[in-house]
């Protein structure tokens, strides 16, 4: 049994018990104006899904902490409400920059000293208004603040991101994106602005979002 870093660990269930999305009939407020502001780009003649990484952005490891999984899991689940039929791919996982060792004296999994964690959660399917269904995303997550669109970049659809204050001492940046094949949300936790976690986000995006096999 692995043991979580427990100041991130907190964080992200907090966000986690406020992830109601409008499906479950208990949509919140966000904290900030909706992020879609233009026409999501007119669906793609390539069929997406969505494929997990051995390693993101080449260095960052799948983190083996069940708390974590737990979490990104329950969220992908919550999207594949949103989709018009069942979904074609889905993931839920988090990633750890320093991949994490095997204690045998305390018979554990320590993680390194570097506090980050990415958690993602997306799915792919039909997706019949990529609009509704990110504004949704953000109407579900009262405790984000400071939404606003974001470039989408060369895979179209539409993108936005905000923040969570940050009560607990680690700052959390949550970006997610829509589009008429896949929804998805990647949540950084312990980020600076000089990580610049929104430029991560397009990095990371193109690396899941990939043509069907």
């Amino acid at each position: 049994m692995t043991r979580a870093k427990p100041a991130a660990t907190a964080v992200i269930g907090a966000l986690t018990s406020a992830i109601l999305l409008a499906t479950t009939g208990c949509a919140g407020r966000a904290g900030g104006p909706a992020p879609a502001t233009t026409a999501p780009s007119p669906p793609s003649a390539t069929r997406m899904r969505i494929d997990k990484p051995d390693k993101l952005l080449g260095t960052w490891t799948e983190s083996v902490d069940r708390g974590f999984h737990d979490h990104a899991e329950q969220d992908m689940g919550t999207f594949k409400k949103l989709l018009s039929a069942e979904p074609t791919s889905a993931m839920g996982t988090a990633y750890v920059q320093a991949k994490e060792v095997y204690s045998r004296e305390r018979g554990l999994h320590i993680p390194g000293d570097d506090q980050r964690v990415i958690l993602i959660s997306a799915v792919s399917g039909t997706i019949t208004d990529p609009t509704a269904a990110l504004d949704k995303t953000f109407a579900g997550l009262p405790k984000v603040t400071n939404v606003a669109p974001i470039q989408p970049g060369p895979l179209g659809g539409l993108a936005g991101c905000g923040t969570v204050p940050a009560k607990t001492g680690i700052p959390v940046d949550i970006c997610a994106w829509s589009d008429h094949q896949t929804l998805g949300m990647v949540t950084f936790v312990g980020f600076a602005k000089t990580d610049d976690p929104q430029g991560v986000f397009g990095q990371i995006r193109a690396e899941l979002e990939q043509p069907a096999r």
